[in-house]
């Protein structure tokens, strides 16, 4: 008990991290915003004189650049979409967190004092609802692989 336990409670925070990672979604405010440096870039190109022709080579060369990577960066986080649609679509992660609560609870049961008169229909009934939540879990995992396979003809 002691060294599931410790596991659980050492776990449980990297847990709410991930989860609280996965909800704050998009927000990367160290990352620049490419579209508004194209679109200076794009402005600074107008500005320089058409006889410095180097130097709007390297510019244009340079504005493709980053056109190339707002192209992979969004192609990047439609696939990273695409892959954790099932944690953050209809509640899902809810479906999660309750199975793992339920089974960590079954745990805690199960090595609870055996002498209650109450331990073992506890046991049989918390190990009930994590089967319960677990199909549904994988119920809602096996619809969601369902729905990604019709989204693979909207985005080629």
């Amino acid at each position: 008990m002691v060294g599931l336990g410790a596991l659980a409670l050492g776990a449980a925070p990297l847990a709410g991290g991930v989860l609280l990672g996965g909800m704050a979604g998009k927000s990367q405010p160290n990352v620049p915003d490419l579209r508004a440096v194209i679109k200076s870039e794009l402005e600074l190109l107008q500005l320089i004189p058409e006889d410095q022709v180097a130097r709007r080579v390297a510019l244009r060369q340079m504005i493709g650049e980053h056109i190339d990577d707002l192209l992979l960066s969004q192609e990047k986080t439609r696939e990273f979409q695409s892959k954790t649609r099932y944690f953050t679509d209809r509640g899902h992660w809810r479906d999660i967190v309750l199975f793992v609560t339920t089974v960590l609870f079954a745990v805690v049961i199960g090595h609870a004092d055996h002498h209650r008169p109450v331990w073992l229909p506890l046991l049989i009934a918390t190990i009930v609802m994590s089967v319960v939540t677990g199909i549904y879990v994988l119920r809602g995992f096996l619809t969601s692989l369902r729905e990604d396979d019709g989204d693979s003809d909207r985005h080629p």
